[in-house]
């Protein structure tokens, strides 16, 4: 029977994401979408949660995700680098260490800054939100 849990180590996350980013070359479940990375690790579309999602997402310097919203809460966190998330209008500055939760339902979007990449961990409750990436890798 397999466990119940689901390990994972953030920086070698945060390493395979940026390795993507850099190579162009997508593996195992580290999808390039949008000029970003995309890597789902837990989903009740993947099986491997009931009521959440989460995962990694890296962004080339300077990249912003299309404006979006939805109904899930979101809790980022910077993993590497420093950039923006703008929360229906407001610029929030973040910095590696942050962490920034996002309203449901208000438009926001993620930029990474001119220095480099941007690394975030998301988690979203309730899922949902991440089927798109899962149905375009």
């Amino acid at each position: 029977m397999p466990h119940p849990y689901h390990l994972r180590n953030l920086a070698e996350l945060a390493d395979r994401a940026l390795d993507v980013l850099e190579s162009g070359v997508e593996t195992d479940g580290f999808r390039i979408l949008q000029g970003r990375v995309m890597a789902v690790q837990a989903s009740p579309e993947l099986g491997s949660s009931e009521d959440m999602a989460w995962g990694v997402s890296a962004l080339p310097a300077g990249l912003s995700v299309p404006l979006h919203s939805h109904r899930a809460e979101e809790i980022a966190t910077i993993v590497r680098g420093s950039g923006s998330i703008t929360i229906d209008g407001i610029e929030v500055p973040v910095l590696e260490g942050d962490i920034l939760v996002t309203p449901p339902n208000l438009p926001h979007l993620t930029t990474a800054g001119p220095d480099g990449p941007l690394v975030v961990q998301w988690v979203y409750a309730p899922p949902g939100s991440e089927v798109r990436w899962l149905e375009q890798a």
